[in-house]
């Protein structure tokens, strides 16, 4: 799940460890952002600025609780409104760009990572297309910055 001020991924991972202490959380951080750890992680990225809403912060915000979460995974924007356009068209999902995000790299963490039959992984969908009608909704606001092409 991504990551904002941290209440959300640092609860959560809380109430699912206690039930299951194998449970495995992982934070998406968008690039540009500097929550997730290994610090290292945080360096210099591409020479776009994060478009994504609701995930990410220049300060570590204080309910964050990084023990609580197991891996970081850096997100960048392109292919996460992509996938947010995917889920609404195909799923029927009427979601924002943060869910985009989760979902996306969700599907690259399994893929990387080769977990396959018997497991269960659950995303976590933060947000609606509420705020977002004007941007990723639109063919020309998705064209004029290079997510899509003609």
């Amino acid at each position: 799940m991504g990551s904002g001020t941290g209440g959300t991924i640092t609860g959560i991972s809380r109430k699912l460890k206690e039930k299951n202490p194998n449970v495995k959380i992982i934070g998406i951080d968008p690039i540009g952002s500097i929550l997730a750890r290994p610090e290292s992680l945080n360096g210099p990225g591409p020479e776009v600025g994060q478009v994504v809403e609701g995930i990410g912060y220049d300060f570590i915000p204080r309910v964050l609780g990084h023990a609580h979460v197991d891996e970081w995974v850096k997100s960048y924007d392109p292919p996460t409104f992509a996938m947010a356009r995917r889920l609404i068209k195909e799923e029927g999902l009427l979601c924002g760009g943060s869910s985009g995000t989760a979902m996306h790299y969700a599907i690259e963490y399994i893929k990387k990572h080769n977990i396959g039959k018997g497991k269960v992984c659950v995303v976590l969908l933060p947000d609606n297309i509420r705020n977002y009608i004007t941007k990723h909704l639109s063919a020309d606001w998705m064209y004029e910055r290079g997510y899509i092409s003609e």
